[in-house]
């Protein structure tokens, strides 16, 4: 009982001290607040971080495969120049020997001409104004520096592929001769290059011409119906049949 009776007073004489020790109410609410406060503002800044954070973590993402694409893309255009290379060399190679061949060839068809025009002079007589005037054109045609080489080298070819023709085929043209010493006008019937031969419009003479000489020879007067049959048959006015001409004779 005794020992009761001194803790109440001792509490009696305590609580004074203790309520003067105590902090006010609203002092404790204010430090509440401020902790409060100072935890949003840790938690605003942790979020602002975080979301920093996915953000630089976000560009590092496309940085990275910004720099896969570069690094893609990089071995490709190398690829590609060295294609290009390899293309402008070729072009380069072909330019050259393009060059190459225009230097050679611009003289070889000078040359070719010169053949063409040496035969032409010692082959039958035949055409001898269109032959002559294709060669005249040719000739101004390798002198005329406006022309493409390529063009000068077609009308060449050209040129050659007619003569190389006249080979291949006959033909029946008009023409004057001077038989006997007299103008005369007779239809020349050529086979080929193989002969040449002439027979008047009334069928009274016919020749050939004889290569050695270089002149029209006479020929028997039992060729002038077979000459006839052989104009014919070049102007497909009859059939072909098989002829006997002096073939010997006109060479």
């Amino acid at each position: 009982m005794l020992k009761a009776v001194t803790l109440s007073l001792t509490a009696l004489l305590l609580a004074p001290a203790l309520a003067a020790a105590a902090p006010p109410a609203k002092a404790v609410h204010a430090q509440a607040a401020e902790a409060v406060a100072v935890e949003a503002a840790a938690q605003k800044r942790y979020q602002q971080w975080s979301d920093e954070k996915e953000g630089v973590a976000a560009d590092i993402r496309d940085m990275k495969a910004m720099d896969s694409w570069l690094e893609f893309q990089n071995r490709k255009y190398a690829k590609y120049i060295k294609k290009q290379e390899e293309v402008i060399a070729e072009l380069e190679r072909r330019k050259e020997e393009a060059r190459r061949i225009k230097m050679e060839l611009e003289p070889f068809l000078e040359t070719v001409v010169d053949s063409l025009e040496q035969f032409v002079s010692s082959d039958l007589p035949f055409l001898p104004e269109e032959r002559a005037a294709r060669i005249g054109f040719l000739r101004d045609s390798l002198d005329d520096y406006r022309l493409e080489l390529s063009e000068k080298l077609r009308r060449v070819f050209e040129a050659l592929l007619v003569e190389m023709e006249y080979g291949r085929n006959v033909s029946t043209t008009s023409r004057e001769l001077d038989l006997n010493g007299a103008p005369t006008q007779v239809s020349i019937f050529r086979l080929g290059r193989t002969a040449l031969f002439y027979q008047t419009a009334d069928g009274a003479e016919a020749g050939y011409w004889d290569r050695a000489s270089g002149s029209w020879k006479p020929l028997d007067e039992n060729y002038s119906r077979t000459l006839h049959r052989a104009k014919d048959m070049a102007d497909r006015k009859r059939a072909v049949e098989l002829l006997d001409l002096p073939i010997g004779a006109a060479r």
